[in-house]
């Protein structure tokens, strides 16, 4: 019998774009990090999983990674596995299901029931009135293989519904691929939304915000329409996420962001969930943040690790997460103006420009962090200044401003989802505090 399921991945990111093409699979390779290399990070073509509309299911090997075509930017629409572990003859199997694993318990394709549900909440979050929620909900089975929409709706027993009846706002859809003999394994693909913005029907051409006719839907009666955000309220931190928010008075617009949960089922109640998060395109594809998704959710779960003796003993695994952890500082540094953002905070001291650059400050932050990457240069450092984390690092600590706020350290001008200075994970600090510690403990005293 089969007696558990799981979702690979258990969350994933879809993106928005215009685009009917989604983008194809790619994945970062090796920096080229040589003393006369560029110091970019590449990206490299992956096998790419083509889905047509009636569901037949595909394999190719892009020659390149185009980001955007004619129409716009290409959306992400990362596809759901369903894995299981099952028992056969008294022998336990674990892995990804198909038709046969079905079929030797008597199930088909039409036994397994999907689900997918996603909502935009953000006029809710603010206002707290169950009208303004945008949800949608699809059951597929999982022999239905045509393309399902998500229609983003209100509940429609209140007094004001923000999508009216008879309306709805996109949030993206579904589609089953049809197992084959290349591809058997059972999958879902979720499609995001275009990335388009929709308003009251009472907005006008000569609105600041200039929405399409089309586009215009939602009930002008709301309380999202108009809302206010008292002054004292820490819902959005940092403040004025919404349009109006100059004005102190929402217009009342929505795009087509959502989350939600992908369910699978089979007969006796046996389910499985993932989370999908569609979220807006990469604008610069080839720079990774410097704290991912990855490193919030580890600081998190496994925090403690890198307190561990053994954890430090593993020096090629460490070596590793420190090189990554500066790639991507260096990526970092290399999409943002520096000298602006310091013209906003002033938290560096101004940089005599020098002939020929325009942006001192930036120039000089890239050329640093280039050597950084430079393991043997970074490792030098920290055995010749001991201290030098704990005095240019910010530390992550549980009340920012009492700790100096924009004081200057690593990373400076950046701000974080709180509104506080940006900072590492607890668990990033830790890790470099230690590593660099380590660098020393052969070293002979006083030099």
């Amino acid at each position: 019998m089969i007696d558990q399921l799981w979702i690979q991945p258990p969350l994933a990111f879809a993106r928005l774009g215009p685009s009917p093409k989604p983008c194809d699979n790619y994945r970062w390779g090796r920096s080229d990090l040589t003393p006369r290399g560029t110091g970019k990070t590449t990206v490299e073509p992956q096998p790419t999983l083509d889905l047509a509309a009636d569901g037949t299911l595909s394999e190719r090997m892009p020659q390149k990674v185009r980001f955007k075509d004619e129409a716009g930017w290409r959306p992400v629409c990362p596809y759901f596995e369903v894995h299981g572990s099952w028992t056969v003859n008294g022998e336990r199997h674990t892995g990804p299901l198909t038709e046969e694993v079905l079929a030797r318990f008597g199930l088909g394709l039409g036994d397994v029931r999907w689900q997918v549900s996603v909502a935009n909440l953000k006029a809710h979050h603010l206002t707290e009135n169950d009208d303004d929620r945008i949800e949608a909900t699809v059951r597929v089975r999982g022999d239905d293989h045509q393309k399902h929409r998500l229609a983003g709706a209100s509940p429609q027993g209140g007094t004001r519904p923000l999508v009216p009846a008879g309306r709805n706002l996109p949030l993206g859809a579904v589609q089953v691929p049809v197992p084959n003999a290349a591809l058997p394994e059972l999958r879902l693909r979720f499609t995001p939304g275009t990335g388009a913005v929709y308003g009251p029907t009472t907005l006008t051409d000569a609105s600041r915000y200039r929405i399409p006719a089309e586009r215009r839907i939602l009930n002008p009666d709301t309380e999202w329409v108009g809302f206010r955000l008292p002054s004292d309220d820490v819902r959005t931190a940092p403040r004025g996420l919404f349009a109006g928010a100059e004005g102190q008075r929402a217009v009342g617009l929505v795009d087509d962001v959502c989350d939600g949960l992908v369910t699978v089922g089979l007969p006796g109640g046996l389910t499985a969930s993932a989370r999908v998060v569609a979220c807006p395109p990469v604008f610069s594809p080839d720079r990774r943040p410097f704290v991912s998704v990855a490193d919030g959710l580890t600081d998190r779960v496994r925090r403690g690790d890198v307190r561990t003796p053994a954890y430090l003993a593993d020096k090629q695994q460490t070596t590793q997460e420190i090189r990554d952890l500066f790639e991507r500082i260096l990526e970092t540094v290399g999409n943002i103006n520096l000298d602006v953002q310091n013209g906003a905070f002033g938290a560096l001291p101004p940089v005599e420009t020098l002939t020929g650059v325009l942006l001192g400050l930036t120039e000089q932050a890239r050329r640093r962090h280039r050597r950084f990457v430079a393991l043997e240069m970074l490792e030098d450092l920290f055995r010749e200044r001991p201290g030098l984390i704990r005095e240019i690092v910010r530390e992550p600590v549980a009340d920012p401003q009492g700790a100096g706020g924009y004081n200057g350290r690593m990373p400076p001008d950046m701000r974080g989802a709180d509104g506080n200075a940006l900072h590492l994970t607890r668990r990033q600090y830790d890790l470099l505090v230690r590593w660099a510690a380590a660098l020393r403990e052969n070293t002979e005293a006083g030099t």
